[in-house]
């Protein structure tokens, strides 16, 4: 396959991992800033000033700054040196020798094989001192939406889902719904090395905070 301008790529094995950083040079979507929010809401109590994070994919950097001004120290980690993380590595095969109060890998997972996370996810768990916080996307689309604004009521909105049936986003390995791979198996794979804390869902992302078992 081959790659776009600003696209790079490396293999590991029989896998091909593709990246990009051109993206994070441009203005985000209105939902994306939304999911910064769902991210931070995520994390909100669980973590404070003083603790260490290490956050897998930092992508534009948002999350890491914010962090960082409210007294967290943030080391980054990602496979693109062009988006200028602390450890240059592809996290496969990054070794979690020092712990953190935190392991974050906000929409990060996807972009790599599901037995690979699965791999990453022990790892990181056994690194945490308290939460390993993650994103991952579903496979589903909006098929209606509705809302009513009644007078001097909230505004009631709900939507109706449907599954997209093919993955469409390019650098995606995987989603939830898709092929094999279910909420209740992702769960079961994330209660093999943890506790979940905290779920959430919002737009087409599952969020956890996941307290790492003692014994993972």
């Amino acid at each position: 396959m081959s790659e776009r301008p600003e696209e790079h790529s490396q293999v590991i094995g029989d896998n091909t991992y593709r990246f990009s950083s051109d993206w994070v040079q441009h203005l985000e979507s209105e939902r994306h800033w939304r999911l910064y929010w769902r991210q931070q809401k995520l994390m909100d109590g669980l973590i404070g000033p003083g603790d260490s994070v290490l956050e897998l994919g930092p992508g534009s950097g948002f999350t890491s700054t914010y962090l960082r001004s409210k007294g967290i120290a943030v080391t980054t980690l990602d496979i693109d040196p062009a988006k200028g993380p602390d450890i240059v590595a592809n996290v496969v095969e990054f070794e979690f020798a020092d712990p953190h109060d935190a392991v974050i890998a906000f929409e990060m997972f996807e972009h790599i094989p599901y037995e690979q996370f699965r791999n990453v996810l022990a790892k990181a768990a056994g690194a945490a001192r308290k939460f390993v916080f993650l994103s991952v996307p579903r496979n589903r689309r909006t098929a209606a939406r509705l809302e009513v604004k009644l007078p001097k009521l909230r505004a009631w909105r709900t939507e109706l889902k449907v599954r997209k049936g093919k993955i469409d986003e390019p650098y995606h390995v995987w989603e939830v719904d898709h092929d094999r791979i279910t909420v209740e198996s992702l769960e079961a794979d994330l209660e093999r090395v943890a506790v979940i804390e905290r779920r959430d869902e919002a737009f087409d992302r599952l969020f956890y905070a996941l307290a790492p078992n003692s014994d993972a």
